[in-house]
């Protein structure tokens, strides 16, 4: 089994909250001299770049994603969900939600509705910096759509309506926050299953798996588990996938298929 060409990264982009801004992060990246394969999963949040470690290093790829005020930052090796989770929303959901709620008492004095428009005013930072991001590129995402829904409620002068737009869209993204950083702590904990050696097919020697070099070839017998993702240069076998998909069936292998670090080599001999 041959290992990639290129150098493969995950980045843990904590900013990413729905598909619409997928498109932003491949015309951020997929620009770049070096960069190959950019490749967005959603749900955990995670960006899995492909590159060369000679022209582009991981530290300039989150560089460039941060531009974009997407909270970025390199997973290590063998790790995932390395972000700590917020117990608690961010200053200006907690400042929103507190100004929304004391507005609500307007009907004893009358006043106090314009608390409703300075909890717009608190939420709104994050929302507009990552608008501006993506107008930059022209890129349409939720946080534009959500900026023109809270100008025509002002303008409207429905100003509670405007601070529950912010509060309510602040708040969900950090509750999604929560949930994909437990999700990938647990992605993490079934990676962590994956061997940190790898046998080398020449000459048997065992080496750390994430000093494997590019083209080395590597074996993996039946009941082993892959080291390192990579192609099948030799060998037949079945791979249990079940830790990355979820899937109870074995996939079969032979030469030219791909394999992924955490699988079982279930009967067979590849390389």
């Amino acid at each position: 089994m041959a290992a990639g060409k290129q150098e493969k990264s995950y980045f843990d982009v904590l900013g990413i909250c729905c598909p619409s801004e997928v498109p932003l992060v491949e015309k951020l990246l997929e620009p770049l001299a070096g960069v190959h394969k950019v490749t967005v999963v959603v749900p955990s949040r995670t960006v899995i770049v492909v590159h060369d470690a000679a022209t582009i290093s991981q530290s300039q790829i989150v560089k460039a994603l941060n531009q974009a005020r997407l909270e970025a930052s390199v997973r290590a090796y063998g790790g995932a969900g390395q972000n700590k989770i917020n117990k608690w929303p961010s200053p200006y959901v907690l400042l929103c939600g507190v100004l929304l709620v004391a507005s609500l008492f307007q009907h004893f004095w009358h006043p106090l509705r314009w608390l409703a428009l300075v909890a717009t005013a608190a939420g709104l930072p994050p929302i507009v910096l990552r608008s501006v991001a993506a107008a930059r590129r022209l890129t349409l995402d939720v946080n534009i759509l959500m900026l023109i829904a809270v100008g025509g409620a002002v303008a409207l002068k429905d100003y509670s309506e405007a601070g529950f737009i912010v509060f309510l869209f602040t708040t969900a993204e950090w509750l999604e926050t929560r949930a994909s950083c437990k999700a990938t702590a647990g992605m993490s904990s079934l990676m962590s299953m994956a061997p940190q050696n790898a046998v080398l097919a020449e000459t048997g020697q065992v080496v750390a798996a994430q000093d494997v070099k590019v083209n080395t070839v590597i074996a993996v017998k039946a009941g082993e588990v892959v080291p390192i993702d990579g192609v099948v240069v030799d060998g037949r076998s079945e791979v249990d996938e079940q830790t990355l998909t979820g899937e109870s069936f074995p996939v079969a292998k032979q030469t030219d298929s791909e394999v992924w670090a955490g699988t079982l080599n279930i009967d067979g001999y590849i390389s």
